[in-house]
């Protein structure tokens, strides 16, 4: 379980240089919660998917990230409004919900050709200005870092100190974050001489909250279009709030409530009555105009969808549509009877 974290924030690792200030960029394929970073060209991030719940003081984020990576030195930095807390998640969660949210899938039947388908801590510690290290954990390979407090340059140099390798223009993005006194995890494999590949199983922050709220600003940075598949648990149906949202693509894959759910984090988010699910999935075309964090409200109603997926099943009779055949034949008959009639009419008495 813990190895495939590690894999996933291996791959995740595209928004780095090859050595602090040396080499060439590598090509951004940034994960959208916050800043990757990997020595060279490494890694690139598959995908990204985020189950996150609020209950109106303290969210939480449980990260799940798809990579692929030939680097061992490969990190994550998210940014949170307050100290978070870093802890193991199962990927059971996600699969749970990929159960929840499935599509209705329905089969027609379709006697006549028609094209008309439907789709339904201990730490290296730099001088003046350093953030303050408030936990570290050690998930198996991985080792995560609360950090608060400090300025760009000293956290910069926190991160260098420590085995982070950012591009300036990732480490620019932290500064508005530290402007707004918001906190920091940074997260690291701590293994070496591995290269990793794949699925790492999740990842889980908690912390105060104001909003409800997923980092984004970060992606800025990126140079590729970035896309994050979010599942949101509240009282009501969620929709974004935030000034980007208009700019950027939203779809709706699911909305409903989810109930009493086997999966025990499930279960625990979901209490209270915040057991109604949101999924959506949102692409970011242009990065560069990312200006905002996304953050969440309630829908004006509390309208379920499910996607449906229609299946058609064509009927032939000796390769050709049925309904043509049997209209054919039924057509054909007619004739035949009619003639007869008309004959029978006519025929002298």
């Amino acid at each position: 379980m813990r190895t495939q974290l590690a894999a996933r924030l291996a791959a995740a690792a595209a928004l780095s240089l090859g050595a602090l200030g040396l080499g060439a960029l590598a090509p951004a394929s940034a994960c959208a919660c916050g800043g990757v970073v990997s020595p060279g060209n490494a890694a690139a991030v598959q995908d990204e998917v985020a189950l996150a719940g609020w209950d109106g003081r303290r969210e939480t984020i449980v990260m799940r990230l798809g990579l692929e990576a030939e680097s061992d030195r490969a990190a994550l930095i998210v940014p949170t409004p307050s100290p978070a807390r870093v802890s193991a998640g199962t990927a059971q969660t996600f699969a749970e919900l990929a159960r929840l949210t499935a599509p209705e899938i329905v089969t027609e039947r379709r006697w006549f050709d028609t094209d008309d388908f439907r789709d339904g801590a201990t730490a290296a510690a730099p001088g003046g200005g350093a953030p303050t290290v408030l936990e570290q954990v050690r998930l198996g390979p991985i080792e995560a870092t609360t950090l608060a407090g400090g300025t760009l340059d000293g956290l910069r140099a926190w991160l260098a100190a420590n085995g982070y390798e950012m591009r300036p223009e990732v480490v620019a993005t932290l500064d508005p974050y530290l402007k707004e006194n918001w906190s920091f995890v940074a997260v690291r494999l701590t293994g070496e001489g591995t290269t990793l590949r794949g699925e790492l199983d999740p990842i889980r922050l908690s912390f105060d909250s104001e909003r409800f709220v997923y980092p984004m600003r970060m992606s800025s940075a990126a140079r590729d279009p970035q896309s994050v598949r979010l599942y949101l648990l509240g009282e009501h149906r969620m929709r974004r709030s935030d000034v980007d949202a208009e700019k950027q693509y939203n779809n709706v894959e699911f909305a409903g409530r989810i109930g009493d759910s086997t999966d025990p984090q499930l279960r625990e988010l979901a209490a209270d009555g915040r057991d109604y699910l949101t999924e959506i999935t949102v692409g970011i075309h242009q990065p560069a105009a990312i200006t905002s964090d996304f953050t969440f409200t309630a829908a004006p109603s509390d309208d379920g969808y499910r996607k449906r997926i229609t299946l058609v099943d064509h009927v032939e009779i000796a390769g050709f549509p049925a309904g043509t055949v049997i209209l054919g034949a039924a057509s054909l008959a007619a004739v035949v009877v009619l003639i007869a009639v008309v004959r029978v009419v006519r025929k002298p008495s």
